[in-house]
């Protein structure tokens, strides 16, 4: 049996954090030359398409790591740890932290669950002190980056299979875990717990969470 009577997953753009992780590592990468002109155009561009809903997700995050191809795994290991510091670190919401302090009050574990990547999951995992950490590895050789995934992008029903992967493994009941999510394409996993929770969600999570009764934090 688990020593933790259950667990409280959550997501980290717009969940945790207020803002996209990902837009201030893209940023930086530019400004110091590890990310072209033509590979920040490019990202953008890709940036606009998913969030209007313009194509496949998953085969468009993948694209958009693309531009790592050939960088040395330490260099965005280093860079992602300043960032957090000096920007992110200031973008973790206030209602956030107080439900991982309501949570750890009931002795349960708090995993981050996100399809973000390992160097900018990793700092704020270990400044909030969470449990866990499920996230989209790099795919590295030789210490560089391939621009690959290393496994499937945690990402829309993959995060669904995470958790239950998870709960298995570690003798938890899905129906007692928490998950807190801001889109629509956590939909999947939200469904499969027992206490999703909408947090600031997007137009369509909006929906499903009214329709279902699922609470909402703003």
């Amino acid at each position: 049996m688990s020593s933790y009577p259950y667990t409280a997953f959550y997501d980290l753009d717009h969940t945790i954090l207020d803002g996209n992780s990902a837009t201030h590592l893209v940023q930086e990468s530019r400004k110091r030359g590890l990310m072209s002109e033509r590979q920040y155009r490019h990202a953008v561009w890709l940036s606009i398409l998913y969030k209007l809903d313009m194509g496949d997700p998953t085969r468009m995050i993948n694209r958009m790591l693309t531009w790592l191809k050939g960088v040395e795994e330490a260099d965005i290991t280093a860079l992602a740890q300043e960032i957090f510091d000096s920007r992110i670190k200031d973008t973790i919401r206030p209602e956030i932290l107080e439900t991982i302090e309501e949570h750890r009050a009931q002795k349960a574990k708090v995993v981050l669950l996100s399809s973000a990547t390992t160097p900018i999951c990793q700092p704020v995992s270990l400044y909030l002190e969470l449990d866990e950490m499920i996230c989209t590895r790099l795919e590295s050789k030789n210490g560089i980056l391939t621009g690959h995934t290393s496994g499937k992008l945690v990402y829309g029903p993959e995060k669904k299979v995470r958790l239950l992967a998870f709960c298995h493994e570690n003798n938890y009941d899905p129906m007692t875990a928490w998950y807190y999510g801001d889109s629509h394409t956590d939909k999947y996993v939200m469904e499969a717990v027992g206490f999703p929770v909408a947090v600031s969600p997007d137009k369509k999570l909006l929906r499903i969470a009214n329709r279902n009764n699922w609470p909402i934090l703003l």
